[in-house]
């Protein structure tokens, strides 16, 4: 009797079966808030996501795409992504390391969050930032026409500045370079000039990255002349490059004048500016005591750095800058000053930073300052 063994041999082999032959239903996220579902995503491009759905072929343009949710994506892609959302970077780059698939477009992906999760952990580890250098060149040497390209150079040119690389203002310039020529978009020139900015300072050319600061908030402007759903990070990008123009003064050690510059943003109508402003003027008046060693002035800034952390209705930066120098504060003034519990409340409102704003330049000073 041989019926048996069959039926059996045939009961295992179904489900194997089945999952070869499952049916894929992708979705297109949209930043519009629209999604394109049952579909099957098949290839990426510089410009845009193509696919079927059905027996119709599609393509979204890459300005219009925010991501892709994938049909049966492994656990680890998804608990990974959800890691990296709420800025667990450790476990986000290890889970989404640990994807596999035989979709190559989902392993990329994979590994696109896993250099972004990399990049975001880097803190001030210099170390980590040249890993995370690493991880980026990989991907995109082996992702060269990827709709997720553009976003890739910039995490590559962010982490070679955090590491200190020669490299990272060429890997920006590419970007911005390439933003016009390929037709990245604007909101492309944008990002990438911001980020030179960041890295010129880094490297202690001061006035040359306050000429690239404002070269940042004007490109973010002419950005904002055209609709594209990037308008909220558009104007922070703007905020972010005024702050950034002020801390140019403050690499120079002209106090004075950083002061001065973020009591203008203070006084501005624009809610955001005025909790920069705040934050960036507590920022130079507590930096300036350090320097001059005139602790009295410590108080004065304490001052402005509430002001600016009950300020930012938006909870971004300024918050976080400001939380993270009321820490410096109390530990600048000490025992004497602040009593014996000092360092618990300094490392409260470090903690402060690192819970609130884990994804802010400010959270890897903060848990650098706790270790101490």
């Amino acid at each position: 009797m041989r019926t048996l063994p069959l039926l059996f041999t045939a009961a295992l082999l179904a489900p194997a079966a089945v999952a070869q032959t499952a049916k894929i239903n992708d979705v297109v996220q949209k930043k519009d808030g629209s999604r394109l579902r049952g579909v099957e995503v098949t290839e990426f491009t510089l410009t845009g996501v193509r696919g079927k759905r059905g027996a119709e072929a599609f393509e979204v343009p890459a300005h219009q795409v925010v991501g892709i949710e994938w049909s049966n994506a492994p656990e680890a892609f998804a608990t990974g992504r959800s890691a990296l959302d709420r800025g667990d970077f450790k476990t986000a780059a290890q889970l989404l390391g640990d994807v596999q698939s035989d979709r190559a477009l989902v392993k990329a992906d994979a590994e696109f969050f896993k250099v972004k999760a990399a990049v975001g952990g880097i803190g001030v580890d210099k170390a980590a930032a040249e890993t995370a250098a690493t991880h980026a060149r990989t991907w995109l040497n082996a992702n060269a026409n990827h709709w997720r390209t553009p976003e890739a150079l910039l995490l590559c040119g962010r982490a070679e500045r955090l590491a200190g690389a020669a490299t990272a203002a060429a890997t920006l310039r590419d970007l911005d370079d390439r933003a016009t020529r390929e037709g990245f978009g604007a909101v492309w020139s944008a990002r990438a000039k911001a980020e030179l900015a960041a890295t010129l300072l880094a490297q202690g050319k001061a006035g040359e990255a306050r000429t690239a600061f404002q070269s940042a908030s004007a490109a973010a402007d002419t950005a904002l002349g055209t609709p594209s759903g990037d308008e909220a990070e558009l104007k922070a990008l703007k905020t972010l490059a005024r702050v950034g123009e002020g801390e140019t003064f403050l690499a120079e050690k002209d106090f004075a004048k950083a002061e001065t510059f973020f009591r203008s943003l203070a006084g501005s109508n624009q809610p955001e500016l005025v909790a920069a402003g705040l934050a960036g003027e507590g920022e130079s008046v507590f930096l300036s005591a350090i320097a001059s060693n005139r602790s009295e002035d410590i108080r004065r800034a304490q001052l402005s750095l509430a002001k600016a952390s009950v300020t930012d209705a938006v909870g971004g930066e300024a918050s976080a800058k400001a939380n993270y120098y009321l820490g410096r504060s109390l530990i600048a003034l000490g025992a004497e000053k602040e009593g014996d519990n000092f360092k618990q409340r300094a490392n409260a409102y470090f903690q402060i930073v690192v819970d609130g704003y884990p994804t802010s330049r400010w959270a890897g000073l903060a848990k650098a300052e706790q270790a101490k």
